[in-house]
């Protein structure tokens, strides 16, 4: 049972780390839209890039092929 809390715990560390990333890049791209002026431009590739990786997920794209199985 340690085990699988020790892993439980690891997976939830490592999804409040990328939580906060995904903060700090947002805060990042909200000051470069203000900064350059460029908002119109910016938001237009972030659904560019959100519709390619919601592309990846529906394709199971995303899943690395080269993963060991389990």
């Amino acid at each position: 049972m340690d085990f699988n809390q020790d892993e439980i715990q690891q997976i939830s560390s490592a999804i409040n780390e990328l939580f906060e990333k995904v903060d700090r890049l947002k805060s990042k791209l909200d000051n470069l839209c203000k900064e350059t002026g460029s908002c119109d431009h910016i938001k237009k590739m972030n659904r560019e890039i959100l519709r390619k990786k919601e592309r990846d997920i529906l394709n199971a794209t995303h899943i690395n092929t080269l993963r060991e199985k389990e």
